[in-house]
Order: C-alpha cells, then structure tokens, then sequence
C-alpha cells in the first residue's frame, strides 16, 4: 500500500515550529512508529541535516511534540473550565474536554501523556490557568506525589485523592478512545462528548440516530 504522505514547502520563518507541527500531522496519519527526524524534514522541504539544528535525534523530536500536545491540551481544557467559578464544576468541565481532546486526537494523547518524553514532577504549564483551577493543574502531580511518599493517611475526601479520582476516571475513558476499544464496539469519536459528560455526573438526554435500515433506504 502506498504511504500517505505530503510535503510543505519550507521558505523562511520557525523552522523548529514547522517541524514539530509536521510530526504531529505525521504520527495523526500514519501513527508514533513512522516517525522519523529525517521523513519530518522531508515533509517540510528542508535539507537532511537542517532538522538535526533543532533536534538532535528522534527522542529529542518525540519531547517536542508531548510539549507541544502538553499545551494544546492545556489550552483545551482552560477554554472547557474557563466559564465556571465553581472548583467542582470547573474540574468536571476539564474531565470532559480531557476524554474529548484523547478521543479527537490519539496518537498526540498517547505522546503527550508518555512519562518517556513529560516530566510530571514540573509545575510551568504555558496555559494560563483559570482562577477555578488554580493550583489543580499547576502543581497536582507534585502534590500527588509529595503525599503518597510521606506515608500519610489518604482519606478518600482529601482534595488531592478526590482530584486524582477525577483524572483517573477521565484517563481511563480516553484510553478506551485511543486504544481502540470504543471503535471495535461501533462507538465513534463523536460520542466522546455524550459518554463523558454521562461518567462526570451529568444526566445526557438521547439523540435521534437513524437506523441503518432507514439511510439505506
């Protein structure tokens, strides 16, 4: 089967930005494993040593692009909490821009959340947080961490053990999105929205589907 592949003509301005937004257009079409610094640069338009300038090797490119997929789901998710005041609310709202953005987006979810390329022990998020969230998204996984080392009683009301309830319940609905799981049901991404507002406490009314009798008809 012939790959699928297409080229952008390179002329001048953010190489570096060129070749990131080049790679996540690439693993999107044809998965993580076709990712290659060399096809990148092909892609773009540029010689075969001008993407080594900017990354010395493919780990190296794979950092930039959870990055990259780091901050676009950051800003998802400040633009879904945005509008709420309401802390609960808010992190509800987050949970099912999070589900929507792994469902819309797999092979970006799958590099963006690998610990292989992120450091979950940082704090700096290039995504402004909304007043709602401040401090959850910002410092949860230090928190997280600093608590369940110490040995300390993890109540199940605690902030941080309700919180990480939250983000392991949106995890885990995202990755029967990206896995596939959903898809082998006939559960497609469109219904990303509906499923996880449903598993975040909301009562989703039905939609009107037509049968496959009805359109074939």
């Amino acid at each position: 089967m012939t790959r699928k592949t297409r080229t952008r003509p390179y002329h001048h301005g953010d190489l570096k930005r060129a070749l990131v937004d080049a790679s996540i257009e690439l693993i999107q079409e044809e998965g993580v494993d076709a990712l290659t610094v060399a096809e990148v640069g092909r892609r773009v338009g540029v010689s075969s040593a001008a993407p080594y300038k900017h990354f010395a090797d493919r780990q190296a490119l794979l950092r930039a692009i959870a990055e990259e997929g780091n901050r676009r789901l950051a800003e998802a998710l400040v633009a879904a909490a945005g509008g709420s005041s309401d802390p609960r609310e808010a992190f509800r709202r987050s949970g099912v821009a999070y589900i929507c953005w792994a469902a819309e987006n797999p092979a970006l979810h799958r590099v963006a959340t690998d610990p292989a390329y992120i450091d979950y022990t940082s704090t700096t998020s290039d995504a402004e947080a909304p007043e709602a969230l401040k401090g959850s998204m910002e410092t949860f996984w230090p928190e997280l961490a600093a608590l369940v080392r110490s040995g300390a009683a993890l109540p199940a009301a605690h902030p941080l053990v309700e919180q990480l309830r939250g983000r392991a319940l949106a995890q885990g609905v995202a990755s029967l999105f990206v896995s596939g799981v959903f898809a082998s049901l006939g559960i497609a991404t469109a219904d990303a929205e509906r499923i996880a507002r449903a598993v975040t406490g909301e009562d989703v009314p039905a939609t009107s589907r037509r049968s496959k009798s009805s359109r074939a008809g």
